[in-house]
């Protein structure tokens, strides 16, 4: 089960708007570019996304959360979504799309394994020049000091609560710096990466065309 099945209802409530970043990549996308979302979610990405860029046909949500998945299968019901875990092949052929976007979706991913099997996936799905969106959390102080007394600081992972009822979130810590990294081993070309509005760290980056 995913953490974000126990709060998926209030999770959909709570975020209705659309994210920030989107002015980032949204310029770039092309009129017919195939868009994989991974960390879908409850389909925050697709309510905002253009149909006349991306259609229904070229759209795949993939995502953890059975309860966020129902309810963006409720709210997009032409497009198709699919459960999965993303420290796994992705079930997808290569060379597939134009875009993977994953927002806020990365460092949930604990393990440095898991990561690679994730870069290694997100490449092999792209296009030749196809690119890839990411963005991870900058996590506000006062979460720095919670797991640091409670000793996970150095570990990477830390405990970040939501709503309410402090529901636990496991966050990796990765910066800007540890993606670009990340990236271009994996084979990528880093085209951004920097923090936006002190919210996120952003990259993008692109899969390089065959000669």
């Amino acid at each position: 089960m995913s953490e974000y099945d126990k709060f998926a209802e209030n999770w959909d409530k709570t975020r209705v708007k659309p994210w920030p970043e989107f002015d980032v990549f949204f310029p770039l996308i092309q009129k017919g570019d195939r868009l994989l979302d991974l960390g879908c979610g409850n389909g925050r990405l697709r309510q905002f996304l253009p149909n006349n860029l991306v259609r229904s046909g070229d759209y795949f949500g993939f995502d953890l959360s059975v309860e966020l998945l129902k309810i963006a299968r409720q709210n997009h019901p032409r497009d198709s979504f699919f459960k999965g875990d993303f420290s796994t092949p992705l079930p997808f052929g290569a060379d597939n799309f134009d875009w993977v976007v994953s927002i806020a979706a990365f460092h949930h991913l604990l393990e440095p394994s898991a990561q690679k099997v994730f870069l290694n996936e997100v490449y092999r799905v792209l296009k030749p020049g196809g690119k890839v969106f990411l963005t991870t959390w900058v996590l506000p102080k006062k979460y720095f000091w919670m797991n640091f007394w409670r000793g996970r600081v150095f570990t990477k992972n830390w405990i970040v609560p939501f709503g309410k009822e402090k529901h636990v979130r496991t966050y990796r810590y990765v910066n800007e710096n540890d993606l670009k990294g990340l990236l271009t081993k994996a084979g990528f070309v880093v085209e951004k990466a920097e923090r936006f509005e002190e919210r996120n760290f952003i990259i993008l980056a692109s899969k390089s065309k065959k000669k």
